[in-house]
């Protein structure tokens, strides 16, 4: 048999051999294709994570306010936030409620809430009930000035609702109303900059 009908089923076996051989060697044009899609989708996903992320710290950040002023003849920094929905506290619709910690030269340190409208039933004394997150709450006795100035309830003990506060993601406070019973105002505080209030922590 002459040589050359040999060789040429010989050459078209290793032609196909190699063919195979490359194929299972890697992925296919359009495997890279997909891959590339995928991984240009993922990338798209997490920029949209990291800005969601960005607007959200933004968000809670700016719900607290921090003011420096002369208050009463001496300096006074306070950090205040208002509850994340209104409260109807005096059966005339639903008002802000909001929580503020003060620190003032001459009257010290405080943490107190504050109505726009109705009023606290706690005159002289009564006691709030503070829930972090998901914790048991805890009593703090409170007090209500004999002022119509403002609408306050002070907690006398300031600095463990202080430090409720900068433990927590958010901060639930029970208090009693004059109008009947009690209410719920809830604060996202996330976001508490504590170095605002120098000496707390």
């Amino acid at each position: 048999m002459p040589l050359a009908r040999l060789r040429s089923p010989l050459v078209a076996v290793l032609f196909l051999g190699a063919l195979a051989a490359c194929r299972g060697g890697g992925p296919s044009l359009a495997e890279r294709a997909a891959a590339a899609k995928a991984a240009e989708a993922a990338a798209d996903a997490r920029a949209r994570d990291a800005t969601r992320a960005k607007l959200e710290a933004q968000r809670v950040a700016a719900l607290w306010r921090y003011q420096e002023a002369t208050v009463g003849g001496g300096a006074q920094v306070t950090a205040a936030i208002f509850a994340t929905g209104d409260l109807d506290v005096d059966g005339q619709g639903p008002k802000r409620v909001q929580l503020v910690f003060r620190d003032h030269v001459k009257w010290g340190r405080s943490g107190y809430l504050v109505l726009q409208a109705g009023d606290f039933a706690c005159r002289p004394n009564c006691t709030v009930q503070v829930t972090a997150d998901d914790g048991a709450p805890q009593t703090l006795a409170a007090w209500r000035p004999d002022t119509d100035e403002a609408i306050a309830l002070f907690i006398r003990d300031s600095a463990t609702l202080w430090r409720l506060t900068g433990d927590a993601a958010r901060l639930r406070i029970t208090f009693p109303v004059k109008a009947g019973g009690t209410r719920e105002a809830s604060f996202e505080v996330v976001s508490l900059d504590e170095s605002k209030m120098p000496g707390w922590s």
